[in-house]
This record gives structure tokens, sequence and C-alpha cells, in this order.
């Protein structure tokens, strides 16, 4: 069996195949458009309504803007991620494929991140042995099945804090796993 097209599964076993929550992709799209829409309309109004240069490099600005708009939402499809026994391929939106072998994973961990809210939310890591991560996977991108499904194929060791964690625990405990952003002491907890 073939695994992302790269590697061969020795295994007997299927895949494991995980995309984002669809919600995500949506809310960014509106968000999008509740911008740009507004902006549009209110720059044909101001260019008026007789046939211009402006009228048209306006009207030619907003198509373009709407197939950009498109265009991601199609891209976006793409990404997923694909566990099987050889390592994992994480495919972003935009680039190539990653394949991870098995071998270039040190461990793995799986928060539960405290935030400002009651609700808790996870957060999954596969790191190298130099705890540099190799993938990282948030609930409020991908659904607490799809994170669920990725710590269930992979058959190695997770470990898991007993207690949620906050921002200020991961900066002082795992900062090597936050982004630059994310390591700033001014960063709020809601960019987790």
């Amino acid at each position: 069996m073939i695994c992302g097209g790269e590697r061969v599964v020795r295994r007997g076993d299927e895949p494991v195949t995980v995309r984002p929550h669809p919600r995500v992709l949506w809310s960014a799209v509106l968000s999008a458009a509740i911008v740009v829409l507004p902006v549009w309309g209110v720059s044909l109004w101001l260019v008026g309504p007789t046939p211009s240069v402006e009228r048209t490099w306006v009207i030619t600005l907003g198509i373009i803007g709407m197939v950009v708009l498109l265009g991601v939402a199609v891209l976006s499809r793409r990404q997923r991620i694909v566990v099987c026994r050889d390592g994992f391929i994480e495919q972003p939106i935009v680039g190539r494929q990653r394949f991870v072998p098995r071998e270039a994973i040190g461990r793995s961990l799986l928060f539960e991140f405290r935030g400002r809210g009651l609700q808790a939310s996870s957060q999954f890591f596969v790191c190298d042995s130099e705890n540099r991560p190799l993938l990282r996977m948030r609930s409020n991108r991908w659904s607490t099945d799809s994170i669920a499904a990725v710590v269930a194929a992979y058959d190695g060791p997770v470990e898991r804090p007993r207690q949620p964690v906050s921002l200020d625990d991961l900066r002082e405990d795992h900062p090597d796993l936050l982004t630059p952003l994310e390591r700033l002491r001014w960063a709020r907890a809601e960019l987790l």
C-alpha cells in the first residue's frame, strides 16, 4: 500500500487521513467577504455610474478579489494529515507535502490548554529528538475527533500532563514548542 504517494506501508494497517474542520475555512472566507464587499461597493459608488477607467479598475479589482477568495477556499481542501506506520505526511494549504519518518520522531505531547474562558482546548505536538516541533494540531483548527484519530494512529507513547496548562506554563516548561509570537510575555492566551 502507498502512503501519501511516497512511502510503502510495510504492515497491513490502513493510513489515517484527517482534514481541518470546515467551519474554519468558511469563517475565514466570510470574514474576508464582510471586509472586502462593503469597500468594493463604496468604491463603485464613489467612481460613479458612468463608464470610466476608474470604474473599470474597481470592477476588475473586485473580480480578482473574489477569484482569490474562491481560490483560497478551493486550496484549503488540500490540507490534510496522513498518519501511517512509516510516519506521517502533512499537506499544507500551499506548498509541497512533507513526509516525516517515524525514526525522526522523538516524543509526542497532548496538552489540555486552559485559556481565559471555561472551555479547555487540546494541543497535540509531535517533536523530534531535539524537542523541535514536527507537527502541531490545535483544536480550534482540527476537530477533537481528528486529534484523537491521529493520537490513536500514532502508536508511540504520548505524554499527557495530568492538569490543563496555561500559556505561561508552556512558556516556562516548553518554550521551544511555541511560535516566536507566543513566546512573548505580552502575548495573550487567545493566540493558542
